[in-house]
């Protein structure tokens, strides 16, 4: 086990210092995979279809007549909408994320590049990260696609979040231009073209600070001019290259008055708002290079030599020095239109180069949007919903002297819708207008002839969208009356169905009761819960009111106060005989119904939480009710029947109740287990739940991978994998994220689109066909902005690698697929193990050896030779008495069990207090066997050691011979005394070959060990005819007779004594068999 510790940071004490440089290609944390180790899942999610539009004024909306397309905001995203021949609507998105890396660099006004380029960037990250010793994977990554930036830099949520505010295509089509509002707001110059890539712009320009209002393209598509917010109070004004995008700043000048519309006028510009009407021209002869800056002069360096300052002039407004102009429209090369709140309609006529600035008609109701089609005719929008179209050439007629008071135009007003809801924003097509209203709304509308007089055919297209905030959606199983995949529901009332592709089925709205004199606390729609095939609906107020729609009448048929407050969550479950409806509210209380034939019944109020119930939900065969609270707590109630006047009634009761640390706001169940609970809290935990016993299974923190803060996960999915575990998707309203994690909490998913609060998501699936299991699934998510966003969940099975294709070296795969054909049949295999191979190693006589197991010798510790204190010599300590239950009746006891203990531990040095002591309790028992030879014998594997640990166990049998009264049979006594005897001759040949031991020492050592093998038989023979003595009188034999044979066994045996002697002493290490002395001992 390595001491490094794989993480290079923890090293060192900064990140600059390398302890071991090294030119290895392969990073130092690196942890390589195993290949049989299964991999993390893949997962695609990408943007599919946004429903709904944050377009709220006119430099949001913008229109491509050339290519029959027009460009919208809606939440962080551009969309581009072509129509087709068949006037169906196709979308694309266009975003960058924080650290998006643009190809081209651009200029900025404070010096230096205002966004390095994409090969800058990543060179700088990279020498960085090899200085600081930490250095990139070189392994693929999971999620490496959605990473922020090459250098994984936690990004905060002010820098994630930036809303598109204004949009503007370029009149040749090849670039769209979106600006943003937020933390450092960007203008990104994107190019329209199929092949290019919609999340990587061609340029980033990072020169406003607070806001973009407004970007438009100049005529020629030369120039491009962003307007910051009043706050940020700068117009800038970009050279662009028409080849590659690049942008460089050409001009620029303050602008802190408020703004509304900005719109060229051959090369000048003009900019409209309150009290407001300025001329700004880009070839003026009189320019010159700028020389202010807008920091200190230390730190501002030109970076453009062509760079000015941008001169402009206010028009003179006369009696409409107190308007507000709310657009403006170029229909000439020298003049313009300009529209008030109030519906002046204004000239500004630059012929001679004096921007005279008159009033020609009023249009009779509020302007809000203005538009010029290629047929010569002017659309004025109105802020009740009215449209009327005039003819340019009308307008422009010579009035000498101007007519006052100027005549209101005569022209019929198209209502578009019946709510009066405002037009916020007009652009022409080449045979359709597109207007975008107040409620969010788009409509694709027919254009006429010139010499029709209604000059608007009707709507063909519609993309209806929440004009509120969308406040929950849920999925709708298959199949249903609505033909529906999911439905969505706003605080206004509107419930709209939609299928998969973002296609309006149906709508329906929920009657709201308001309280009179209570305009500040108005009624909104809360929850709303449909049943299978949506045969009804059930929805709950804010005032606590319950109402069950009828589906196909879209009629109430049950409406009831329910709750003192507001309703938090509704369930349903259906069964084979009883459907119950329960629904929670912050009154603390669980209403419990049961539909009975076509009735509603009350069947139970819970009231067991001391706070805000926040959900209730029901387990799939409906026999669990749960719900929690903001009282920290979850109860889990069991529905019990019990028959009563023949009725059945029905209750649900407690069974057990799970005290979290937190409130939760959001729990579902799991995907494949019935009994598992998925529960996310305000402290930004998931957490994982056994409703069986209430016990914690698992738990993680929504976090990112690359060390960003938490975030609160206030809506959980869970989604089924067709492998592996389910993933867990959630929204956070934190940082207005849609995320996907693993069971474990490892993120694989990340996204954002959303501008304002996630209120919920949903998982939506749809077969592709009967036969088919694979299905398309699809995440939805609604915000409080209005938009509505579908995400395309592609998840890839992790790839495993196949251990037997990489075993099979051969790689031929055999093509027939008969098992009885022996080339189907695995092959024959015989792997010898270590231990077999050993035996092949060793001599005939180690062979019939008696074995002593495979353990592994223990390792002697070394001591440093660095100590200080030279170490003790450690004596064998005598061998203390047994017990009886570790006493073995074979000679295959080999090692002492104490002895173990002492090898383990490693030696103190000496103490001067017990020396005396420690020598005195050391006895030895016999001096001849414990001598010890100086050298190397103590040391570990040597023959000293060996001769040693031999010593100490024949002592070891010795005692327990003494101690022991079990028997020994004739083949154990046989074996021992050959291998006793195979041992001496051995003992003695290495004597004669190394001359270092006497003979006469050798002699005594077989001395000793034949005197006690004759004394242990002696016993034995002894102790065995003193049993078969006993055994015969018990018989009935006389005893007398038994005497006399004890007698004659006792002289056979002292007989028998010295032949065994003799033959144990023999020189030349013959054996003499014992049962030729010992009659009545079987002979084998």
């Amino acid at each position: 086990m390595s001491l490094t510790p794989s993480n290079s940071r923890m090293m060192s004490p900064a990140w600059g210092l390398k302890l071991t440089p090294s030119n290895s290609p392969f990073t130092k944390n690196t942890p390589l995979r195993s290949p049989v180790k299964p991999s993390r899942q893949e997962l695609n999610l990408s943007l599919r279809q946004v429903i709904g539009t944050t377009t709220s004024s006119a430099n949001a909306f913008d229109s491509l007549p050339s290519g029959r397309s027009f460009a919208f905001t809606a939440g962080a995203a551009a969309v581009i909408a072509t129509v087709d021949d068949n006037q169906q609507v196709s979308q694309r998105f266009y975003r960058a994320r924080p650290a998006a890396n643009p190809l081209n660099p651009s200029s900025s006004i404070y010096g230096g590049p205002a966004t390095p380029t994409n090969n800058e960037i990543r060179s700088r990250t990279a020498a960085s990260l090899r200085e600081a010793g930490i250095g990139a994977s070189t392994l693929a990554t999971p999620g490496a696609e959605w990473a922020d930036s090459p250098s994984s830099k936690a990004w905060t949520a002010r820098e994630r979040i930036k809303a598109a505010t204004c949009v503007s295509f370029s009149p040749d089509g090849k670039y769209l231009a979106v600006g943003e509002t937020g933390y450092k707001p960007r203008v990104l110059l994107f190019s329209t073209s199929m092949e290019a890539p919609s999340d990587t712009p061609l340029t980033c320009i990072s020169d406003h600070t607070f806001g973009v209002r407004c970007v438009s393209f100049s005529p020629d598509s030369q120039y491009l001019a962003s307007l910051g917010s009043a706050n940020d109070g700068f117009l800038y004004v970009w050279s662009i290259n028409s080849r590659t995008g690049s942008a460089t700043l050409f001009a620029s000048n303050k602008c802190t008055s408020n703004i509304n519309k900005i719109a060229w006028l051959g090369t000048s510009l003009i900019t409209v708002g309150t009290r407001h009407v300025k001329l700004w021209r880009t070839e003026d002869p009189n320019l010159t290079p700028s020389t202010k800056s807008r920091q200190s002069d230390a730190i501002f360096i030109l970076t453009s030599a062509t760079h000015r300052t941008l001169p402009g002039r206010n028009c003179v407004l006369g009696s409409l020095l107190e308007a507000t102009f709310t657009s403006v429209v170029a229909v000439a090369p020298n003049k313009a239109i300009v529209c008030s709140d109030k519906g002046d309609i204004c000239l500004i006529d630059d012929s001679d180069g004096t921007q005279r600035f008159s009033k020609i008609a009023d249009a009779g109701f509020g302007v809000t949007a203005m538009a010029v089609d290629s047929k010569g005719r002017i659309h004025l929008a109105g802020s009740r919903g009215g449209l009327k179209t005039l003819n340019i050439n009308d307008i422009l007629a010579v009035h000498t002297p101007p007519p006052s008071p100027p005549p209101r135009v005569q022209s019929p007003v198209v209502t578009l819708m019946n709510d009066s809801a405002q037009v916020e924003a007009v652009a022409p097509l080449i045979d359709y207008l597109v207007t975008v209203d107040s409620r969010h709304s788009i409509r694709l509308s027919t254009l006429s002839s010139p010499d029709d007089g209604t000059s608007l055919g009707s709507v063909v297209q519609k993309l209806p969208a929440h004009g509120e905030p969308v406040l929950g959606v849920n999925a709708l199983s298959f199949p249903n009356s609505f033909d529906a995949s999911f439905f969505t529901w706003s605080a206004g009332g509107s419930v709209l169905f939609w299928s998969q592709d973002g296609v309006c089925k149906d709508s329906l709205e929920i009657p709201l009761e308001q309280i009179e004199g209570n305009e500040d606390d108005l009624n909104e729609l809360r929850r709303v819960c449909a049943s299978s095939e949506i045969k009804y609906l059930v929805t709950g107020d804010k005032y606590g009111v319950i109402r069950v729609i009828d589906g196909r009448t879209k009629t109430s048929t049950f409406d009831l106060k329910a709750h003192a407050g507001e309703v938090t969550d509704i369930s349903i479950y259906e069964g084979k005989t009883h459907t119950y409806v329960a629904c929670a509210g912050r009154d603390r209380t669980v209403q419990v119904f049961m539909k009975k034939d076509d009735t509603w019944d009350l069947l139970q109020t819970l009231d067991e939480h001391v706070g805000a119930v926040t959900g209730v939900l029901f387990s799939r065969n409906g026999s669990r009710l749960l719900s929690c609270s903001s009282d920290r707590t979850v109860v889990i109630r069991e529905l019990v029947s019990r028959e009563e006047d023949g009725d059945l009634m029905s209750a649900f009761l407690i069974l057990r109740t799970i005290t979290l640390k937190a409130t939760p706001l959001s729990m579902i169940l799991d995907a494949d287990q019935d009994d598992v609970l998925l529960v996310s809290t305000i402290d930004r935990q998931v957490h994982k739940y056994d409703l069986r016993n209430g016990h914690s299974l698992s738990s993680f923190r929504a976090s990112d991978t690359e060390g960003g803060d938490a975030v609160v996960v206030s809506s959980l999915v869970h989604i089924p994998t067709p492998r592996g575990s389910p993933l867990i998707a959630g929204v956070s309203s934190t940082d207005k994220s849609i995320r996907i994690y693993e069971e474990n909490g490892t993120l694989i998913g990340r996204d954002w689109g959303h501008t304002e609060g996630v209120t919920d998501i949903a998982l939506v699936s749809s077969k592709t066909s009967e036969d088919d299991d694979a299905d398309q699934r699809s995440l939805v998510t609604v915000a409080v902005d209005g938009t509505i966003f579908i995400w395309s969940l592609d998840l890839k099975a992790p790839h495993r690698h196949d251990l037997s294709k990489s075993l099979d070296l051969m790689g031929a795969s055999t093509p027939t697929t008969n098992k009885d054909l022996l080339v189907a049949k695995p092959p024959l295999r015989r792997v010898f193990s270590q231990s077999e191979l050993a035996r092949f190693q060793r001599s005939p006589e180690e062979e019939v050896t008696t074995p002593t197991g495979n353990r592994s010798p223990r390792l002697r510790k070394k001591l440093s030779k660095f100590s200080l204190a030279q170490a003790p010599r450690l004596d064998p300590s005598p061998m203390p008495s047994l017990s009886r239950d570790f006493q073995t009746s074979g000679p295959s006891f080999a090692q002492p069990l104490s002895r173990k203990t002492f090898r383990n531990r490693s030696p103190s040095p000496p103490s001067p207090r017990n020396a005396q002591l420690s020598k005195s309790r050391r006895p030895s028992l016999d001096a001849r066997s414990r001598t010890k030879s100086g050298g190397n014998v103590n040391e570990f594997g040597s023959l000293g050691a060996s001769t040693e640990q031999v010593s100490r166990t024949l002592r070891a049998y010795r005692k327990r011979l003494a101690n022991s009264s079990d028997s020994l049979t004739s083949e154990s006594v046989r074996e021992l005394e050959r291998e006793l005897a195979i041992t001496a001759r051995a003992v003695g040949e290495r004597a004669v070959k190394s001359k270092g031991m006497d003979e006469t020492v050798m002699v005594k050592l077989l001395d000793q060990y034949s005197e006690r093998l004759v004394q242990m038989l002696d016993e034995k023979i002894a102790a065995s005819v003193a049993q078969q003595v006993r055994h015969n009188s018990e018989g009935g034999v006389s005893g007398q007779s038994g005497a006399g044979g004890a007698g004659a066994s006792s002289e056979e045996g002292e007989e028998s004594a010295p032949n065994a002697t003799a033959g144990a002493s023999a020189t030349d290490g013959s054996t003499t068999d014992a049962s030729a002395a010992a009659p009545g001992v079987e002979e084998t």
